[in-house]
C-alpha cells in the first residue's frame, strides 16, 4: 500500500510537470525564451524557445533586395519545429522609403510581370503602424511583407511562404524603442 501511494504521488508531480505553461503576455518572456533587441534600428521582439534571431555579420550585411539597396542585420529561424533550421521572416533596412516606392520595386523583381501586388493594408502590430503588402510570386502562392519607419530607416519585414503560423505571434511581441 506504501508503494502504491508513493507511486500516485510520483505520477501526480510528473503531471504538474507537463501541464503547459500559459502563454506569455506583452511584456513577458515565455519560459525558456529570450528577448532580443536590435539598437541599431531600435526594435525588439520576444523569442519562445528554440527560435532564435540571427544578427548578420557586417561584412555580409549591405546587399540588394528586389533591387534595392539594403541593410539585410537579422533573420528569424525556428530551429525546432522542422528536421533543420527554418527561415519565418528576413529583417532588412532602407534609408526612409515609401509603400509606392518599395511595391514598384517588388512588381519589378518578377520576371515576365509575374509578380503583383495583390493589397496594401494599414495595420498595427505590437502598437507600430505599419503597411501590410501582399503580393503574387512566381510561385503562385502569396507573400507577405511589413514596412514600418524605425529611427531613420525604413525597416522591411519579409516573411517566408506558408510560416505564418509560427512567425505571427512571435511578430506580435515587436516593438520600437
Amino acid at each position: 500500500m506504501k508503494k502504491l501511494l508513493i507511486a500516485a504521488a510520483l505520477l501526480a508531480l510528473a503531471g504538474f510537470g507537463c501541464a503547459k505553461a500559459p502563454a506569455a503576455t506583452s511584456g513577458t518572456v515565455p519560459e525558456g525564451g529570450r528577448a532580443y533587441e536590435n539598437a541599431q534600428y531600435g526594435i525588439a521582439l520576444t523569442l519562445p524557445k528554440g527560435v532564435e534571431m540571427r544578427q548578420r555579420e557586417d561584412a555580409v550585411r549591405q546587399t540588394k533586395y528586389l533591387g534595392l539597396n539594403v541593410d539585410f542585420f537579422a533573420s528569424l529561424r525556428d530551429l525546432v519545429h522542422d528536421a533543420k533550421p527554418t527561415n519565418l521572416a528576413f529583417f532588412y533596412a532602407v534609408p526612409k522609403l515609401s509603400t509606392d516606392d518599395f511595391a514598384k520595386a517588388l512588381e519589378a523583381s518578377g520576371a515576365n510581370g509575374a509578380v503583383k501586388v495583390k493589397s496594401t493594408e494599414d495595420v498595427t502590430i505590437g502598437g507600430i503602424a505599419m503597411k501590410k503588402i501582399t503580393s503574387t510570386t512566381e510561385m503562385g502562392e502569396d507573400k507577405v511583407h511589413y514596412l514600418f519607419d524605425a529611427k531613420d530607416s525604413t525597416v522591411i519585414v519579409s516573411e517566408f511562404i506558408g510560416q505564418e503560423k509560427e512567425f505571427d505571434p512571435i511578430f506580435a511581441t515587436i516593438a520600437v524603442k
